[in-house]
């Protein structure tokens, strides 16, 4: 539907991605006002618009419009224009004074503005001044509303087309109508297929030098995604091709083009990266010869060592149980080193050792710093070690760069460096290049720095496989954990996952034998979903004494019935029932509801969470919630349509309608979301899994998610299948290479 109308007031406006909610006045309606609510970016309160939309029915509400694009008209009645005049749009000109301009002027004011506007002064009460400066902000208004327009003509997204317009502001035409690429590499989020359709709407080439070197850039993106932080050239070759549909001469002409332009690297043999991406690897190199290099010249003197030896002596002398050699060998490399590597599975020690360091440096009078790829690491980390432990991105003071709220500029770095005598970072599988490179860059030289994981586990989402390139090439101190401890070797979960890791299937016949791991062998997906069902509402709950919300669903695959976003529906019906008394709200094809389990699915370095205490009293502020954040909805303001979450049981964080989106329901998740997670009790259905993700690092991962119980349902074939295959996804990583050329 088309209407036109006056923009009366605002009922909401968000700072960041410009949602709003307005009252908009017209005789086109029974009532003479209808809510809006749309991207607002460029109105003011006045402002005569003709608003494109569809109408819906808001369940408190009643009608609005879901506006999809507004353009500015001239109004055509005196209370229209007066209304505008008077609306504050305009500094200086109050409702007096729009009177008095009208009476001058009539119909014809808006005319007078746009192209006579020194004669304002003509108007008693508006010096020439005055009317100068009333001239320069009608242009500005007028300006941002005909960039709008100019947008939506190239089927650009107003949310979008505000992003442009912040961006270029008056070049942004030229852009638009010649570099439209250009667009790409400046504005973070909008990808190549959104400027290659600008592109195509303005008659740009498809063999176009500019479109093709953004198409090989596009290519290199995709393959950070999966992992890799570059390609062989061969292969990128062969993917930009099927996305540009051009020859492979232009694609390897412009990788050249490319290269000149210092957008990429290429190294040795036919390695490309993109540029950024290969600074960070090689940074990363370079700083840990740095860390490694500042102990190797100091050398310790007798009475240190024997100093050492005795506080050692007197710090294990009040564990209960003894340690074995390369428990002692990795408090030992942990002191010595300047950086120093532990790696283990479940139940080996690792936390015995964290320990032991903290508390010998902290004897020592060091300070020490602990932190973890994820909010959910950090907080198992602190209740592991009895010490603080913070996210990497709260202890570098992660904030969002500029306007674009998932990436980070970090406060600490090389400029304003972390004050600490010794760093240990636990679940370094998870950690990309990207997080490691700043991570260094806010460590002094002459720190130490201990790195803690399972490199069995999966890698990173993001880029690299850096604790796993570390571990493999040599280069630092290392100790790999394999002796189970005594108070493991009665959880079945502990000496299973340990099975799995050496490529032995743990066995699935023997449920009256064990106390926390099962096996039900299902092959009809109807029953294993009412199966999980009443395992989660009842049988986990009365045998191990959780909440249903406390058991973590952990599906290898999102799609499919026995995917999460399946599984989360089916879950959602059963856990928390549609209710009269409960607020819902819906996107897409997602409801959410008070009181549902939901999940952060991308890092947003904007938004605002605060703490409460006691009476509801605000006691702490803060900003940033990351991918994989697990809460739940604590309230839901239907007007607003906006959604409050509690994280961690602490911080409440509020999302606006167009932030919902980065939310879903949580009941289940992937087995790559769990990394660095642990839940009491977890279910894992295995029957129709993809084939590629039949792999023994994703079955080992998510079986030691699990503290107390592991139920898994589904094919015992499809199971032995996963744990054979030892293969990983190949990562094309350079980061040994980087370190050999630092360290020889």
């Amino acid at each position: 539907m088309v209407i036109k109308g006056s923009v009366d007031s605002f009922k909401y406006v968000n700072d960041i991605n410009h949602f709003g909610i307005f009252i908009l006045n017209t005789s086109e309606v029974k009532d003479g006002s209808i809510a809006v609510t749309g991207n607002v970016f460029g109105l003011s309160e006045g402002d005569y618009i003709e608003v494109t939309g569809s109408e819906v029915i808001h369940p408190v509400y009643g009608k609005q419009i879901k506006m999809t694009s507004y353009r500015a008209v001239q109004p055509t009645d005196t209370d229209a224009v007066i209304k505008y005049l008077a609306s504050g749009a305009l500094k200086g000109i109050g409702p007096k004074m729009a009177v008095r301009i009208f009476t001058t002027f009539g119909v014809n004011t808006l005319d007078i503005l746009e192209k006579e506007p020194e004669r304002l002064a003509e108007v008693k009460g508006i010096s020439d001044n005055m009317a100068r400066n009333i001239a320069i902000e009608y242009a500005s208004k007028k300006s941002m509303r005909d960039a709008m327009i100019f947008l939506q003509n190239y089927n650009i997204s107003n949310h979008l087309a505000a992003k442009i317009y912040e961006k270029y502001d008056e070049k942004m035409y030229s852009i638009v109508r010649e570099h439209p690429y250009r667009i790409a590499e400046d504005i973070y989020g909008v990808g190549f297929k959104t400027v290659d359709g600008i592109a195509r709407e303005v008659g740009i080439k498809e063999n176009d030098s500019e479109r093709i070197m953004s198409g090989i850039q596009y290519t290199l993106t995709l393959a950070l995604e999966e992992g890799h932080t570059y390609l062989p050239k061969d292969i990128l070759v062969e993917k930009a091709k099927e996305i540009l549909e051009v020859s492979e001469d232009l694609i390897e002409e412009n990788i050249s083009n490319l290269n000149i332009s210092n957008k990429i690297t290429i190294k040795k043999p036919d390695k490309v990266f993109l540029k950024y991406v290969y600074i960070d690897e090689a940074y990363c190199a370079s700083k840990l010869k740095s860390l490694k290099d500042a102990f190797a010249r100091t050398k310790e003197t007798d009475a240190e060592r024997e100093y050492r030896e005795d506080m050692l002596e007197r710090i294990m002398s009040n564990y209960s149980f003894e340690l074995d050699d390369s428990q002692k060998e990795a408090i030992q490399a942990g002191i010595e080193n300047g950086i120093f590597l532990l790696t283990g599975g479940p139940g080996t020690g690792k936390t015995t050792i964290i320990k032991a360091l903290i508390e010998y440096f902290f004897k020592d009078r060091r300070d020490v710093v602990l932190a973890a790829p994820t909010g959910r690491a950090a907080k198992r980390m602190s209740e592991a070690t009895g010490f603080e432990a913070k996210t990497l991105h709260r202890l570098l003071e992660a904030k969002a760069l500029g306007d674009d709220s998932e990436k980070a500029r970090f406060a600490r770095n090389e400029a304003n460096p972390l004050e600490a005598d010794v760093f240990i970072i636990d679940e370094m599988s998870m950690v990309d290049v990207f997080l490691f490179a700043a991570f260094l860059k806010a460590v002094q030289v002459g720190s130490r720095v201990i790195l803690v994981g399972d490199m069995n586990q999966l890698p990173s989402v993001g880029a690299g496989n850096i604790f796993r390139d570390l571990l493999n090439c040599g280069y630092f101190a290392s100790e790999r954990l394999t002796e189970i401890h005594r108070q493991s070797i009665d959880s079945n979960i502990i000496v299973n996952a340990h099975s799995v890791n050496k490529g032995i299937c743990p066995p699935l016949d023997k449920n009256d034998e064990s106390n926390d791991f099962f096996f039900l062998e299902r092959g009809e997906k109807n029953r294993l979903t009412n199966d999980i069902i009443e395992l989660v509402k009842n049988r986990i709950p009365k045998k191990f004494k959780v909440e249903p919300t406390e058991i973590q669903i952990l599906s290898p695959s999102r799609k499919g019935d026995l995917g999460v976003e399946s599984l989360n529906r089916v879950l959602q019906k059963h856990l928390n029932p549609e209710d009269k008394r409960k607020s819902e709200i819906t996107r897409g094809d997602n409801i959410f509801r008070l009181g549902d389990k939901v999940m952060q699915t991308k890092n947003n370095y904007d938004m605002e969470w605060v703490c409460r205490g006691f009476n509801d009293i605000i006691v702490e502020r803060g900003e940033g919630v990351y991918n994989g954040d697990i809460g739940r909805i604590v309230r839901i303001n239907e007007f607003e349509r906006s959604v409050t979450v509690l994280f961690d049981e602490v911080r409440e964080a509020t999302y606006a309608r167009d932030e919902i989106d980065e939310l879903e329901l949580a009941y289940a998740i992937t087995i790559h979301k769990s990394q660095g997670s642990e839940y009491p009790a977890i279910v894992i259905p295995i029957l129709d899994t993809p084939r590629m993700l039949l792999t023994r690092n994703l079955f080992y991962t998510a079986i030691t998610r699990a503290t107390d119980c592991v139920m898994i349902l589904g094919s015992s074939e499809k199971i032995k299948e996963m744990v054979s295959n030892d293969s990983d996804r190949r990562r094309y990583t350079d980061f040994t290479q980087r370190l050999k050329e630092v360290m020889d």
